[in-house]
């Protein structure tokens, strides 16, 4: 699948099982606050991902993968998306709740540009195409976190900011979770989900159905 990004020529493609080294680089530019040492590490379940085939909505499995690239065909964009790592958490979620979960919630693990390709409306066109898969999938929300000063550039595509993700649950609980030196930020894209205000938190609602 490719698709182009409007005035520019720029296209947009799902990886493949080949693209693993180019994901890592890309995803690579990121900060991922961890040490650099463990950055390797923190890549490797990205190339893992990319080795698994489905004939679902998404491009592998539960994962989505696309890659931005320029008229030679040089990648110079992608984005990575796949269930929270919260979610395997224990602890944080009743175990049917979690797979339950995981075909409804999914989150922006990376979303990268070369330094060099800045400005063009790459990143936002690749946020906008998995938006526009996972709705197309079934999805209620697509979740991400971010640096501070990046709040205003995803508010202007829809997302809400906070210093927490907070979702509540069937059960009555709610979910909150907090990243040291991120903010969180969540799109709905559902009809059935809505944001109220919880405990001072913007909160995901109805993302499980009860």
């Amino acid at each position: 699948m490719s698709s182009p990004v409007a005035d520019t020529d720029i296209r947009i493609r799902t990886a493949t099982s080949a693209d693993g080294d180019t994901v890592v680089e890309l995803a690579s530019l990121v900060d991922l606050h961890v040490p650099s040492e463990a950055v390797p590490a923190a890549l490797a379940p990205m190339r893992f991902a990319l080795t698994a085939t489905d004939d679902g909505p998404l491009s592998h499995r539960e994962n989505h993968f696309l890659i931005a690239e320029d008229r030679e065909g040089c990648p110079v964009g992608a984005i990575v998306c796949g269930p929270p790592n919260w979610i395997a958490k224990p602890g944080r979620a009743p175990g049917l709740v979690r797979r339950r979960l995981v075909r409804r919630l999914s989150t922006v693990h990376a979303l990268a540009v070369r330094p060099d390709h800045r400005g063009l409306g790459i990143g936002r066109a690749l946020l906008q195409q998995a938006e526009e898969t996972f709705q197309e999938a079934g999805y209620a929300a697509l979740t991400l976190r971010h640096e501070h000063e990046l709040t205003r550039f995803y508010q202007r595509l829809g997302y809400t900011s906070s210093s927490r993700l907070s979702l509540a649950l069937p059960t009555g609980e709610l979910l909150t979770l907090v990243d040291r030196g991120w903010k969180h930020a969540f799109k709905v894209l559902s009809p059935s989900v809505s944001t109220t205000t919880v405990q001072g938190l913007p909160t995901l609602t109805g993302v499980l159905p009860d």
